[in-house]
């Protein structure tokens, strides 16, 4: 569930209002479990005037490692543009987990629509969760990384509304609507010895739907899913579900004006984890380094 999280946690990596000479953000999360660090990210954004560069690594440290050992990279490249102010050129996803590697990878054509799709994928996870095909209109970025870029471009006031913005997300295997909600009002984060970043924030919850790539069920699988079904059915009408969907919190830096997420809490199969933002650095990109873009 933490790698899960990942993604769109830092996804919220991204720029608010207008974009800034080229620069290059890095930033460095971890993960705490009872206060112990489970997992480390290192997010590295390269953003352009006219297209943008990102790299997400993710790997579990410490005694975490005896429950899920592994590691992953997401990268994506694109240029501004579209519905979501994103076009995708390219997205990868590679890694290892439980003793398996795997590796996709995605190119697009100019309008956004899937061009190609490579992938090295464990028989085992296809056989033990195949999928329906995703329909060929809905095979269009944005893809989880550049998701960041729709981001990007939104003024805080424009996140921070109270509402619910959608946006549907393709990876190669499913399509996922996520579902961002933050706060209009701000909240003040204490201190923290474990961040350096506090002060007013906005709450933000994230949701997901699942609209493609639906998992081929079992008849056992089917009446399990059912009685998951029917038991949260049953605490709602009591009145006692849960929301269990992640939570963070984003703050806006005062000097480069950049929209980053300082905090976040979600559960997993260990109980709640926490993340921090550790650390950041904003440097300028030089002429040479944009040209090897």
């Amino acid at each position: 569930m933490i790698r899960q999280c990942v993604t769109p946690l830092l996804m919220m990596f991204a720029a608010s209002g207008a974009a800034n000479a080229a620069e290059r953000l890095e930033a460095t999360y971890d993960f705490l479990w009872n206060g112990i660090r489970v997992s480390t990210a290192e997010a590295r954004a390269d953003l352009m005037a006219d297209r943008y560069d990102l790299s997400i690594g993710f790997r579990m440290r410490g005694l975490a490692k005896l429950f899920s050992n592994g590691r992953s990279v997401v990268t994506a490249k694109g240029a501004y543009g579209g519905e979501y102010n994103v076009i995708p050129v390219s997205y990868d996803s590679s890694g290892r987990w439980d003793g398996e590697d795997y590796s996709r990878s995605l190119t697009f054509t100019p309008e956004g629509s899937l061009l190609s799709l490579e992938q090295d994928w464990p028989e085992k996870w296809q056989e033990d969760f195949p999928r329906e095909d995703v329909p060929a209109e809905l095979k269009r970025g944005p893809d989880p990384a550049s998701i960041a870029v729709a981001l990007m471009t939104a003024e805080i006031s424009a996140i921070t509304t109270g509402d619910v913005i959608s946006i549907p997300v393709f990876d190669g295997e499913t399509v996922i609507e996520w579902q961002m909600q933050c706060s209009a009002e701000a909240v003040e984060l204490e201190n923290s010895s474990h961040s350096d970043f506090a002060g007013p924030a906005h709450e933000c919850m994230l949701g997901t739907k699942l609209v493609a790539g639906k998992r081929i069920l079992t008849e056992k699988e089917k009446k399990k899913l059912e009685k998951g079904r029917a038991k949260r059915e049953k605490k709602k009408n009591k009145g006692k579900e849960e929301d269990h969907r992640p939570r963070f919190w984003v703050m806006a830096d005062e000097q480069t004006g950049y929209l980053l997420p300082v905090r976040a809490e979600m559960e997993s199969g260990m109980g709640r984890v926490m993340m921090y933002l550790k650390e950041l650095q904003v440097t300028d990109l030089d002429a040479d380094s944009i040209a090897a873009r």
